[in-house]
C-alpha cells in the first residue's frame, strides 16, 4: 500500500476564494489529486458511504469511537459547504488505485475575519488506525500553508482533543482583540435572540403578573478557541534549543546570580526598541532582529542577557 493525499473541492466553492487558492497551491505545487466530485453527484455523503461507512456501528464510526470524537454526520455536512475544502489521506493498493482506505481527512478554509485557517474538522480512521495518519496530514497543511507565506491556524477542539492539541504546539486564544469566529456564521441569530429579549423583557415589566422564576444560570463549560503560529512555533523551537544550550554555559560561567537593575535596564532598553518599530515591522520581527538592533545600537550582549531578552520578547510581545 502507498500513501497519498486528495481534494474534495465543493463544485460550488466560490472560485476567488484564498480557501481554493490554498487547495489549488497543493495540487500544483504538492502533487494533491483532487476527486472527481461528478462521480459522487457532488456529495460528499455518497463519498463517504462508498468509501468509508462500511461496517460502521454504533460506537464506532470513521471520526468517533466509544462515544469518544466527532459525529461522521458532522464532518459530512462541512465538507459539503462551498466555504470548505477536504483534504483526505489514503492508503492506496498500488495494482489496484480504485481500492484504498481513507487513513485522515481534515475540513478547512480561509477565515479573513480572523487572518486565519479554520480548521472546521479533523480526524483520524478510528475503525482502522494508522498511527500517526492524523499528525502526517495535520503537518503537510501546515507544509502547504508556510509555504504560501499562511502562518496563523485555529479551531475549537472538542474537550478530548485539548492535550493532543496542545501537544502539536495549538496554545489557546489569549487576545480578545482578535475575536476569533467563524465568518459563515450567521449574524441574524444574534440579531432575533436581542430583539426576542427585549420584547420580553417589556411584557414582563408591563404585567402585573409575578415575575418568572429565573432558569439556571449555570455556565457550560467552555471548550477554549487554540490557535498556533506557524512561524512562531518554528522559531520557538529553535529558540528554546538556542536558550538551553546558553543557560548551561551561563551557569558554568557565571552562575545563578544576576543584578535585578541591570536587568531592568536592559529590558527597558529593549522596549524602547520594539516601541519605536511601525506595526508592520512589529508584526514581522523575530527576536533575533530586536538582539541585532540592540547589538548595533547600544553594544553587544553576552549569552545571558541573550537569554534573557529572548524570554522576555516571548512573554511580552509574542515575538519568537
Amino acid at each position: 500500500m502507498s500513501h497519498s493525499m486528495t481534494l474534495w473541492i465543493p463544485k460550488n466553492i466560490v472560485p476567488t476564494s484564498k480557501t481554493i487558492d490554498i487547495a489549488s497551491t497543493m495540487i500544483k505545487d504538492f502533487n494533491v489529486s483532487q476527486i472527481n466530485n461528478d462521480t459522487y453527484n457532488d456529495n460528499f455523503n455518497e463519498y463517504y458511504n462508498q468509501h468509508i461507512r462500511q461496517n460502521e456501528r454504533v460506537n464506532l464510526t470513521f471520526c468517533s469511537k466509544n462515544g469518544k470524537g466527532i459525529n461522521s454526520e458532522y464532518l459530512i455536512d462541512n465538507a459539503n459547504k462551498h466555504t470548505y475544502v477536504t483534504l483526505l489521506s489514503l492508503d492506496i493498493d498500488p495494482d489496484d488505485p480504485d481500492d484504498f482506505t481513507v487513513l485522515a481527512a481534515i475540513v478547512f478554509k480561509w477565515s479573513p475575519t480572523a487572518g486565519s485557517v479554520k480548521i472546521q474538522a479533523f480526524c483520524g480512521n478510528q475503525k482502522l488506525q494508522s498511527k500517526g495518519a492524523g499528525t502526517k496530514l495535520l503537518n503537510f497543511l501546515k507544509k502547504v500553508l508556510t509555504h504560501m507565506g499562511i502562518n496563523n491556524i485555529y479551531l475549537n477542539p472538542i474537550r478530548g482533543a485539548i492535550p493532543y492539541y496542545s501537544s502539536q504546539q495549538f496554545v489557546e486564544a489569549k487576545t480578545p482583540k482578535k475575536k476569533v469566529y467563524d465568518t459563515s456564521s450567521s449574524k441574524s441569530t444574534t440579531k432575533s435572540k436581542s430583539k426576542s429579549k427585549t420584547k420580553s423583557s417589556k411584557s414582563v415589566t408591563n404585567s402585573k403578573s409575578k415575575p418568572p422564576k429565573s432558569k439556571s444560570k449555570t455556565k457550560p463549560n467552555n471548550i477554549p478557541t487554540m490557535t498556533i503560529n506557524l512561524r512562531a512555533a518554528k522559531n520557538w523551537k529553535s529558540a528554546k534549543t538556542k536558550m538551553s544550550s546558553i543557560r548551561a554555559v551561563t551557569r558554568k560561567k557565571y552562575g545563578k546570580t544576576h543584578e535585578a537593575k541591570e536587568k531592568n535596564i536592559l529590558l527597558a532598553k529593549i522596549d524602547e526598541i520594539v516601541d519605536n518599530l511601525s506595526s508592520d515591522h512589529r508584526e514581522m520581527a523575530q527576536y533575533q532582529d530586536i538582539i541585532d538592533i540592540f547589538n548595533r545600537s547600544e553594544r553587544q550582549l553576552n549569552d545571558k542577557e541573550e537569554t534573557i531578552v529572548i524570554k522576555h520578547l516571548r512573554n511580552k510581545y509574542n515575538i519568537y
